[in-house]
């Protein structure tokens, strides 16, 4: 069985959210991670600064000038 889980859950919250079952394949347990709507939205809040920031221009560089 797959469970998923919030990977962000601990940090933010203080505690595990499971998310539901993934897989029923297998008769042992495995867990994947992943991240909840709540702690996306928290991240995206703290971070936004920095996912907001405009790249600058990526213009091509002028060719080397040539030295005779």
């Amino acid at each position: 069985m797959l469970i998923s889980r919030c990977a962000w859950h601990p940090r933010y919250f203080g505690h595990l959210h499971w998310s539901g079952v993934a897989s029923w394949r297998g008769f042992g347990i495995r867990f994947t991670d992943g991240i909840c709507e709540k702690c996306l939205e928290r991240f995206r809040e703290e971070n936004r600064t920095f996912l907001d920031r405009k790249r600058p221009d990526l213009a091509p560089a002028a060719p080397p000038a040539r030295v005779a």
